[in-house]
């Protein structure tokens, strides 16, 4: 048997969460549950939702059953930034050198077809999430920081991504704020409430998928017949078993998942701004703001007339965040709101929060069987949702012996790369994060 030691926790209040429409939605209830599936997921998140409605159309006759240690949308699928964007090219940690060209042509084919395929979901089931086609600002601050834009300019121009240039006042003006001086945007990126998109997806499973939430997995038992075991001495028996619970599959102790590693990034969100407190962004259109230093703020001005901004990354040797080190975030995210909107230092922060975001050492990600009928993926270079969502359909297709090119390209390239053990993962991690963080200036 292999046995989960940690379980996902409450990190703060998930401002998407709470506003999410979906947030009262009920799934299945535990009495419901049978003794018999043929595919048992171990985390509704992106992967584990897209993994369940690939198995049925391949399969219209399987039955899935989805836990979740916390509600659907509340831990990291639901703490994202709500960027779900075909833009993101290989880069994160390691640098776009060491990927070849086709790389990022992969990882964009990837992207747009299941940024498409959430377009139609999103029409074929009447999902009400929030999902709106603003496009993304790749915007930047020190003078060092606008030199990096020129690459990737020159990537996307290779990709056939298009874009468009912003600096000065017509970057102010459509942004709301003075702070950023230079900025790339493209077109090719939606924005949403991820805890809400995430949960409303999971509303529209087929009859024959049950999802659990608030419900663990103690342990997992591999072989011909694999077994998962539940709170209160509960057994069931599956076909097949799938781990997409991310930083998490390293704590069920499966040999060949300890190449994982994740960090804590923390966020806040502005209570909703009054009609004076709004004149800044008088004509301004809902936005969101990456930088192109890792270690930068992202931020949004959403549709509710609220500020989000996440900043404050910090490796994480345990995965779950602590009420203390969210407070201590806020010595971050404060500074990183009021410098870029100096007129709203008197608007407080309705919601903070702590989440996970899980990484390889060469930003490959996780894929494959490993151990007798356990499967399991996971990204491996900050970028979820999509990443994700894409793994989970192309790990169905695997385990139901469907063949595909895209399929023989992730077997064949979705391997992460060795990590040392602790304590000098923690050791070098942080020293890398803390000269990240310097370098990145006032745009943390």
């Amino acid at each position: 048997m292999h046995a989960f030691t940690r379980f996902p926790s409450h990190a703060g209040q998930n401002p998407w969460f709470e506003l999410s429409q979906y947030k009262d939605h009920k799934f299945d209830d535990i009495k419901d549950l049978k003794k018999n599936y043929d595919f048992v997921i171990v985390g509704a998140g992106f992967g584990g939702v897209m993994a369940a409605f690939r198995i049925v159309e391949n399969d219209p006759s399987a039955s899935v059953a989805i836990f979740d240690s916390l509600p659907v949308g509340m831990y990291s699928s639901g703490r994202n930034a709500g960027f779900v964007s075909s833009a993101l090219i290989l880069k994160a940690l390691v640098g776009w050198a060491h990927f070849t060209l086709d790389d990022q042509k992969w990882l964009l084919k990837f992207n747009r077809a299941i940024v498409d395929k959430f377009n139609k979901m999103r029409e074929q089931y009447k999902l009400n999430f929030e999902w709106r086609h603003d496009g993304m600002y790749k915007a930047v601050r020190e003078r060092s920081n606008q030199k990096q834009l020129e690459p990737l300019a020159r990537y996307f121009d290779k990709l056939g991504i298009n874009y468009k240039w912003y600096e000065g006042d017509e970057l102010s003006e459509k942004l709301g704020t003075e702070f950023y001086r230079k900025a790339l945007f493209t077109d090719e990126n939606y924005l949403d409430n991820p805890s809400e998109f995430i949960r409303g997806l999971a509303t529209a499973l087929p009859q024959n998928v049950q999802v659990f939430e608030n419900q663990s997995v103690l342990e997992v038992k591999d072989g011909p017949h694999p077994e998962v075991l539940l709170p209160g001495g509960q057994v069931i028996k599956a076909g097949k078993v799938f781990l997409t619970c991310n930083e998490f599959i390293k704590e069920s102790g499966i040999s060949g998942v300890n190449n994982l590693c994740a960090i804590h990034s923390f966020g806040a969100m502005s209570r909703e701004l009054t009609d004076d407190e709004m004149e800044i962004f008088k004509g301004v259109q809902p936005w969101g703001v990456t930088g192109i230093h890792p270690c930068a703020s992202t931020v949004r001005y959403t549709p509710r007339r609220r500020v989000f901004v996440r900043t404050d990354i910090a490796f994480a040797t345990h995965p779950n965040v602590s009420p203390e080190r969210i407070h201590k975030a806020l010595k971050l995210l404060r500074p990183a709101f009021e410098k870029r909107f100096p007129t709203l230092k008197e608007v407080p922060f309705e919601y903070v929060y702590g989440g996970l975001i899980c990484f390889t050492g060469n930003d490959r990600p996780l894929f494959g069987e490993f151990a007798k009928n356990v499967y399991a993926i996971s990204t491996g270079d900050g970028s979820g949702v999509t990443r994700m969502a894409s793994l989970g359909q192309y790990l169905a297709d695997y385990a139901q012996g469907k063949d595909s090119e895209e399929l023989r390209y992730i077997l064949k390239h979705y391997h992460p790369s060795y990590i040392p053990g602790e304590p000098v993962r923690t050791i070098g991690a942080t020293l890398n994060i803390a000269w990240k963080n310097f370098q990145a200036g006032s745009e943390v």
